[in-house]
């Protein structure tokens, strides 16, 4: 494998996050654009995306073109670049003479390889990842992240002159999975491995769902994925605090600055937005007014 394919495996593992949520109240529950309105600034709006290339989820609509157009600046959750990415690369790896065998067992190691080898990663370079990569690898439809709807949100924003900027790096989202147990990892690749099957099943109900904007449907989909077995529960019990609550948390604060200018359009994933502890509310506990648009 190419070191710009290593690259590309290190985008495709950070948009399994869809999948390790947790239970919420029925607060914005339906709508993805939310106009955000307060504190003497322009109103801004925030978008409810999901990671995908699909045509239907990147065509926009009407009303979030408009916005969009009218914004003068974009804010999505972390960009592609090639620093980014060789850092999560270094992450992904082992560098201390394990081997991914050794700590997830030759079993597992062999029903992943089975799976991953399909995918272009060969057995001799599959044996260096840590579970929590491969099992993300698995865990994420095979696309070009470049297209995604995120990035191709990035790209017009560029060409329309606006500036972009970013949440989060893909570092700090990769640590999340590499400051896992070695037990919790082992889990999560076993568990992508039970159920690769289902991958394109529940891809194609999130994406149903997503374009009719319900969020509490696609909340429901991503417990019934993590509900299989007592491994993948405590897993999603303590991720469902660490991928959502706690980057909605941290995504409030770094987002105040670019609200506080006016017409800021800001896109992250819309699973980030549900409940009484999603983005939405906690921007409402901010003092902002949040009102669905669409």
């Amino acid at each position: 494998m190419k070191r710009r394919d290593i690259l590309r495996a290190a985008a495709l593992v950070l948009f399994a996050f869809l999948a390790l949520s947790s239970q919420a109240a029925e607060r914005f529950g339906e709508g993805l654009l939310w106009r955000i309105e307060g504190k003497g600034a322009a109103p801004s709006h925030v978008l409810g995306t999901i990671h995908l290339a699909d045509s239907r989820v990147t065509k926009l609509p009407p009303a979030v073109e408009r916005e969009f157009k009218d914004s003068r600046s974009l804010t999505i959750e972390a960009g592609l670049d090639p620093g980014n990415l060789v850092a999560v690369v270094n992450r992904m790896v082992y560098s201390d003479g394990r081997s991914l065998p050794a700590v997830a067992g030759e079993d597992l190691y062999k029903r992943a390889v089975a799976l991953t080898e399909g995918l272009g990663l060969p057995e001799p370079l599959a044996r260096q990842f840590k579970p929590w990569a491969l099992a993300l690898m698995l865990s994420s439809p095979q696309q070009d992240p470049s297209s995604v709807l995120d990035y191709m949100l990035a790209r017009m924003a560029q060409e329309q002159g606006k500036t972009v900027l970013e949440l989060e790096s893909l570092d700090e989202q990769a640590s999340l999975f590499d400051e896992m147990t070695e037990a919790d990892q082992v889990a999560l690749l076993r568990h992508a491995v039970t159920n690769y099957g289902r991958l394109q099943k529940d891809t194609a109900r999130l994406t149903d769902v997503y374009l009719k904007r319900d969020l509490s449907a696609m909340w429901r989909i991503s417990e019934e994925s993590s509900s299989t077995s007592a491994d993948a529960k405590r897993v999603n019990e303590v991720f469902a605090q660490r991928l959502i609550f706690d980057r909605n948390t941290r995504m409030v604060e770094r987002m105040q600055p670019t609200l506080g200018q006016g017409r800021a359009f800001i896109a992250i994933g819309a699973l980030h937005l549900y409940g009484d502890r999603g983005v939405l509310a906690l921007l409402e506990r901010k003092g902002y007014r949040v009102t669905r648009v669409y």
